[in-house]
C-alpha cells in the first residue's frame, strides 16, 4: 500500500468510525448534534493531512458552525482518559458546556508503515509483534453539567503523572522514507507497577474512597498490565472485568479502549448479566462497587487516572 493510499484509507475510516460512535452518544444522551459546544478529537492515527478530522466531523454530524474544537494526535493508549479529564475541565467552566470526545484509532494498516523486511536480514521481530497487537475501534463520550441518562458517571477526579526515569520506554520514530518504528522496552511494566499503589492511594483517600469500591477500567495493553495492576493495588479479579471483557473480546484498541472498556462496565452492571464470559471473573453483587477508576498508560512514560462515581 503506497503512502498516499494509506492517508486517505486512515483519514476515511477514521471519520466513519467517529461518526457512528458520536450517533451513538448522541442517541443515548438524548442530544441533537446542533447542542454540541466543543468537540474533541483524538488519535494515534496520526497522517500530515488538512483539514483536519474534527473539521471533518463536523462537516459530516451537521454540529454547529460556531463548535469550539481540538484534535490531539500521538499520545498513545491514555488518549482516552487524559482527554476525559480535559472535557470534564470544559463542561465544568459553563453550566450551558456541552463537551463531544471521539477517540479513534485504525491500527489494521499499522503494518503497512512498519520498516519493510530485508531478505538475509534478522526480522525485526518488534515489528511482528506490533502488527498483531492492535486493533481497530472507537467510542464517544457527552460531558455537561446537566444529566443526560440514567446511566450517566460523574467524574470526581482526575489525575496526570510521568514516571521519573522511563522517557526511553515508549519510543515511536518516523524514517526519511516515512516508514515507523515502534519501540516497547520489556521493562514498561515493571516501571508501571512499581508506582501506582501511590498514586491510587493519594487519589482515593483524597475522596475518602476505599479501593475495594472501586472497579477498575484500565487499557486493554495485555494480559501482564493487566495482572500486574492487579497484583500491585492488591485487586480482586472481579474489580477488573470489564477489562479482560473488552482485551479478550476485542484485544488491545490503544486509545480508545478507555472509552470501550467503560462502556462495557456500565452495560454489564446495569444488564447483570455475564455474557460470553470468556473464563471471566464477574462480581456476584455489583451494588457494593460505588466508583470506577480509570487507568491508562502511554509514551513518557504518561500515567492518566480518572476517578468516576456510578
Amino acid at each position: 500500500m503506497e503512502r498516499e493510499v494509506y492517508t486517505t484509507y486512515a483519514k476515511e475510516t477514521l471519520l466513519m468510525m467517529a461518526c457512528e460512535a458520536i450517533r451513538n452518544a448522541l442517541v443515548k444522551s438524548h442530544l441533537l448534534p446542533q447542542q454540541v459546544t466543543h468537540l474533541v478529537f483524538g488519535t494515534m492515527t496520526a497522517t500530515i493531512r488538512a483539514p483536519t478530522l474534527d473539521i471533518c466531523i463536523i462537516r459530516e454530524m451537521g454540529l454547529d458552525k460556531t463548535v469550539k474544537r481540538l484534535n490531539v494526535e500521538g499520545m498513545g493508549c491514555l488518549t482516552g482518559f487524559r482527554l476525559m479529564g480535559l472535557c470534564r475541565d470544559i463542561a465544568a467552566q459553563n453550566e450551558h458546556n456541552i463537551v463531544l470526545l471521539v477517540v479513534c484509532d485504525i491500527r489494521s494498516a499499522l503494518g503497512n508503515q512498519l520498516t519493510s523486511f530485508t531478505p538475509m536480514q534478522p526480522i525485526d521481530k518488534s515489528n511482528v509483534i506490533i502488527s498483531a497487537m492492535f486493533r481497530d475501534s472507537g467510542g464517544a463520550a457527552i460531558f455537561s453539567q446537566k444529566p443526560h441518562t440514567t446511566k450517566d458517571l460523574h467524574i470526581v477526579d482526575h489525575q496526570s503523572m510521568l514516571i521519573p526515569n522511563t522517557f526511553d520506554k515508549v519510543l515511536l520514530q518516523e524514517f526519511n522514507d516515512g516508514t515507523i518504528h515502534l519501540f516497547l522496552d520489556k521493562m514498561l511494566p515493571d516501571s508501571i507497577f512499581i508506582h501506582m499503589p501511590e498514586l491510587i492511594t493519594t487519589i482515593l483517600t483524597k475522596h475518602s474512597i476505599n479501593v475495594s469500591q472501586c472497579l477498575f477500567a484500565l487499557h486493554t495493553g495485555g494480559p501482564k498490565i493487566i495482572n500486574g495492576v492487579e497484583k500491585c493495588l492488591d485487586l480482586k479479579p472481579e474489580q477488573l472485568f470489564g477489562t479482560w471483557f473488552a482485551m479478550k473480546k476485542y484485544g488491545n484498541l490503544s486509545g480508545s479502549s478507555n472509552l470501550v472498556v467503560l462502556e462495557h462496565i456500565v452495560r454489564l452492571r446495569e444488564a447483570n448479566i455475564m455474557e460470553e464470559s470468556y473464563d471471566i471473573c464477574f462480581p456476584a453483587d455489583f451494588s457494593k462497587y460505588s466508583h470506577i477508576v480509570g487507568l491508562s498508560f502511554g509514551p513518557g512514560l504518561g500515567v492518566e487516572c480518572v476517578l468516576m462515581k456510578m
